[in-house]
């Protein structure tokens, strides 16, 4: 007959293994028989106690031999047991007995108090006792709750969850087969018993007739003495927290320890080296819903440089990752995580309606499941990538960010033993920023720690995943279920904030500018030769800082001196210069410089020819860009459209992190994709403004001879870095890519552009129309004085017509401006006509600009028309401005004209002026951090955006020939359209 409970298979184990050792903690050891025997006397306690079938039993303790006596006696009576770190609150302690209703509370402890007035009962007073036995009439049964675990999910109060007696034997059972748990073995308990994990460390060994090595609270978070006790007492099967995992894998190991296998749980594990390790490594992934763990992922002996992931599902689970409506999302796409099976806990306690929410019958397949509220994704293997929690979703300056992922670049930072990522959800000027709390690996001093780590950083993500500070710790807190200790991280934050610290300057100009750093960034840890964007400064705060400034001093700040000027110092020093400056600062880039630019490298050779198959066939592409709005939705294009393998270059740290980069812009843009198209997409990481991309010369060597063709869309884009910033992006990236194109063997280029290139030039030509064919060099005049990204992307256009004349096959494609998608309104957050359309709703106005144009299109009609054209020999040497035919290019009146006739919307029309008066002292004004485009005057006593008023007409003659009878239609912006974007840009009507 097959076991029904738990307390079977230990009964198995006291009968055949009386004598062995079951339970080893510092003061004394048990054998299984002595358990059994001390057990008893807990559960004849209750028993002559009336303490009923499956009535809750609250058990206070620690770690210890007493409270694992008390959790089998109260087995053994039938009742269920409640376990309750002593160390919890008095407060919490009392909401749990309470919510119990319980008769009684066992203490593993006669010290242990609590202020409920429910009888307590000590373990030891009843140890003893002598000894009776039990009734022969008690009777478990495998629906019966075995025990009840209080969490706290993310509402704060707790609430019980009820866990039966199959559900945990069905997890006993598969865990102890799958990793050949038996009474040769020796484990560790190293969790607090308010947590789920605990249940499995004790009844996995005592269901095996194992070992239970109790640790001693002192060592259980030094790494050092970990792996000591590991050898000593032989340990065969290991627990840590997820916060202990990198440090103790990179511990150096004796080959004489017997460690199988080391397991963990409780947090995302970011990708990891296992590759020297002589044991194996195992995350498990589950709520508490779930009996303890749904999912596992065993790292094999050659390591894993994949995607991390939870693994696949333990047991007869069944996982389904589900839309909102409840229904399978395509492979690879990510949706919230179901769980299924007999791992299900029967709910939560006297709390039906909860119950009822989180545990649903699904109605695809009419199986009850458990909803966990954790986002994730199938991987191409059939494995889970968890990727967060649903009402969790972090953003910042409107960029969602993973913390892992930030995590998982600065533990790799050299110096860095452990990192952890907090969020100060700052209300102040400074808005939600990322705070990094570093273990360093020696003594090093701190301030040259976090000023190398500050550097590294920079070079491996984007400015909005930077950290805005920087703490040392000792070590990384965990709270008493060994999960990192985010109240202690704030706390620390606090204290550190709360430092009063003096800060020498020079002069009133540096005096003032202080002042106004400490107001925005919220603390005062620098120094007047500090970086302003490495001291937690950004973008978005720059036009808030720059406005301060200009009004204390009485001079013009511009967003642009926090690139030249980027220190008090230096700033303060420009600043008094210009003041008593008699001439005006010039806003343009000399011509000359420009000019300067247009060259192409040295090692610029490109062979006499290429098969027009690379063209028109293509095996393997090279698509730049792909982590951003226009080129996620190219990659969904030529994955459609050809068979090739699509080979993306994406700035990450790392080859999981440039996957995951990608996949996160796939899901971001909601663009799914099926499995065979997930299995063509290449990433690897990247810098394409590097040398050969950063890469190692092999692969670097292997792409040259491999790629067909070359689409590149990557381009860094930004409305107030000045030229000699972009350059670096933008231009020598360019001129990188054009090498690369020109190596090994000939491959086109598919050149993206802007229709900004154009700039303002109808000031100096006095044109109506700019054609397709025409010289963009007679618009620089214009261009000179636009912003810095224009200006970037004339010179590179300039440059790729240089390589067109020494032998590269070249086509351009000048882009207008890609509103959304027009299949499902997703729009791009960062963009300014975004933020311009959020704006104008939020304040129910628009300005009065005179034919303002900014090529309006959707990014799906970008994307196909460039996919069909660019397979097309014939459009190579051409330039398409890939914009609306000029009877369609609506200006922005035209634009919420049509918001007005199609959804039910109405704006005020106001002058320029009296228009940006409505938010331009407003931070929260999503056009805010862009307020120079606006105010500054650039030319004629005009900003940026007055001078685009009256601008080109653009001719499309070439983009409309070649899609001639394709079948590929100019979007109409009608209600069918407009709704969904509209819908779309509602939901979030402020960046963050």
């Amino acid at each position: 007959m097959q076991p029904q409970t738990v307390l079977e298979l230990f009964k198995q184990n006291v009968k055949q293994l009386p004598h062995h050792i079951a339970l080893h903690s510092p003061e004394r050891q048990v054998t299984y028989a002595e358990l059994d025997s001390e057990s008893e006397k807990v559960a004849s306690y209750l028993i002559q106690n009336a303490i009923k079938q499956g009535q809750r039993v609250p058990i206070i303790g620690h770690r210890s031999i007493e409270l694992i006596v008390a959790q089998l006696g109260v087995i053994k009576s039938t009742a269920c047991h409640v376990p309750i770190d002593a160390r919890l609150p008095d407060s919490r302690k009392r909401s749990i007995i309470d919510q119990c209703g319980a008769d009684v509370v066992l203490v593993t402890d006669s010290d242990y108090a609590t202020d409920s007035a429910v009888p307590k009962q000590s373990i030891k007073t009843l140890l003893e006792a002598p000894s009776s036995a039990l009734p022969p009439s008690l009777m478990l049964k495998a629906e019966d709750v075995v025990y009840v675990i209080f969490t706290s999910g993310t509402t704060g109060q707790p609430k019980g969850v009820e866990i039966e007696h199959h559900s945990l034997l069905n997890l006993i059972e598969w865990h102890n087969d799958r990793f050949g748990m038996n009474s040769d073995c020796r484990t560790t308990m190293m969790v607090g018993p308010s947590f789920d994990v605990s249940q499995w460390e004790i009844w996995a060994t005592l269901c095996a007739g194992a070992r239970l090595y109790i640790l001693p609270d002192e060592i259980r978070s030094s790494v050092a003495d970990l792996h000591d006790f590991y050898r000593e007492h032989s340990i065969t099967h290991a627990y840590v927290p997820t916060a202990l995992v990198r440090e103790l894998i990179g511990y150096p190991h004796t080959p004489n320890h017997a460690l199988r296998y080391l397991f963990t749980a409780g947090e995302k594990l970011p990708p990891i080296d296992t590759q020297h390790l002589n044991y194996t490594l195992v995350d498990y992934y589950g709520p508490t819903e779930a009996t303890i763990y749904a999912t596992c992922r065993r790292f094999d002996q050659s390591g894993d440089p994949g995607v991390s992931s939870i693994g696949f599902p333990v047991a007869d689970t069944r996982v389904f990752i589900l839309d909102e409506k409840l229904e399978p999302v395509s492979a690879g796409s990510m949706g919230e995580l179901f769980i299924s099976g007999q791992c299900l806990a029967r709910g939560y306690l006297s709390s039906p309606e909860l119950t009822a929410q989180r545990f649903i019958t699904l109605p695809s397949c009419n199986l009850r499941a458990y909803r966990t509220g954790d986002l994730a994704r199938f991987l191409p293997d059939g494995s889970i990538e968890y990727l967060g929690r649903n009402d969790d979703q972090l953003k910042i300056r409107g960029y969602r960010i993973e913390l892992g992922d930030v995590e998982a670049v600065l533990s790799r930072q050299p110096g860095v033993k452990a990192a952890v990522i907090w969020v100060d959800a700052n209300e102040g000027p400074a808005g939600k920023r990322l705070i990094a709390f570093i273990v360093p690996t020696t003594d090093a001093q701190a301030s040259l720690l976090i000023s190398a780590l500050k550097i590294g950083m920079k070079k491996e993500v984007p400015d909005y995943m930077l950290p805005a500070r920087y703490f040392l710790l000792d070590a990384i807190p965990c709270n008493l279920n060994g999960k990192t200790d985010k109240q202690a991280l704030q706390a620390r934050f606090a204290a550190a904030s709360g430092d009063v610290r003096t800060i020498d300057f020079a002069n009133e100009a540096e005096a003032r500018i202080v002042a106004i750093w400490q107001k925005h960034l919220g603390h005062a840890d620098f120094t007047t030769g500090d970086d302003f964007y490495a001291v937690g400064g950004h973008s978005l705060m720059a036009a808030a800082v720059l406005r301060d400034i200009s009004e204390h001093l009485q001079v013009p700040a511009y967003v642009r001196d926090f690139y030249e000027f980027r220190s008090i110092k230096a700033l303060a020093a420009e600043l008094n210069r210009r003041k008593n400056a008699s001439a005006p600062v010039p806003q343009s880039e000399p011509v000359r410089t420009l000019q300067d630019d247009i060259s192409l490298p040295s090692t610029f050779a490109p062979p006499d020819h290429f098969s027009e198959p690379q063209l028109t066939e293509p095996k393997h592409i090279m698509l730049t860009g792909a982590t951003g709005f226009i080129g996620v939705h190219l990659l969904e294009t030529l994955l459609r459209t050809t068979d090739a393998k699509i080979h993306c270059p994406v700035r990450a740290a790392s080859l999981p992190l440039a996957r995951q980069r990608v996949t996160a812009t796939l899901e971001r843009y909601k663009i799914q994709l099926d499995a065979n198209a997930l299995a063509r997409i290449v990433t690897f990481p990247g810098d394409l403004s590097q040398p050969q991309f950063a890469m190692e010369q092999s692969l670097y060597a292997q792409l040259g001879i491999q790629i067909d063709v070359v689409y590149h869309c990557a381009s860094a884009v930004n409305f107030i870095q000045p030229y000699s910033h972009m350059k670096k992006d933008n231009v020598e990236g360019l001129k990188q890519i054009i090498d690369f194109a020109a190596r090994s063997r000939l491959k086109p280029l598919i050149l993206l552009s802007t229709i900004s290139v154009y700039s303002w030039g109808h000031l100096h030509t006095g044109k109506t129309t700019m054609y397709e064919h025409d010289d963009i060099d007679q618009n620089l005049p214009a261009v000179v004085t636009d912003l810095g990204y224009v200006r970037s992307k004339w010179v590179m256009e300039k440059i790729a017509d240089l390589a067109a004349e020494k032998g590269l096959p070249l086509m351009t494609f000048r882009l207008g401006y890609a509103t959304c998608d027009s299949r499902t309104g997703e729009f791009a957050e960062y963009q300014w006509w975004s933020r311009l359309i959020q704006t104008c709703l939020a304040f129910k106005a628009i300005p009065a600009l005179t034919n303002l144009r900014e090529g309006l299109t959707t990014v799906d009609y970008m994307c196909e028309a460039i996919g069909r054209i660019s397979r097309n020999p014939l459009a190579l040497g051409k330039k398409f401005n890939l914009i609306p035919s000029p009877e369609k290019n609506l200006t922005l009146e035209d634009f919420f004209a049509r918001l007005e006739t199609h959804c039910g919307l109405t704006f005020t029309r106001l002058p320029f002026n009296d228009w940006v008066d409505l938010w331009k002292s407003n931070p929260r004004a999503p056009l805010y951090p862009l307020s120079s485009l606006f105010r500054d005057k650039i030319v004629n006593n005009q900003s940026t955006v007055e001078l685009y008023q009256n601008t080109y007409l653009w001719g499309c003659t070439n983009v409309q020939r070649f899609l001639e009878d394709s079948g590929i239609q100019e979007p109409e912006f009608d209600a069918k359209l407009l709704t969904p974007y509209l819908k779309k840009i509602q939901e979030s009507p402020f960046v963050a």
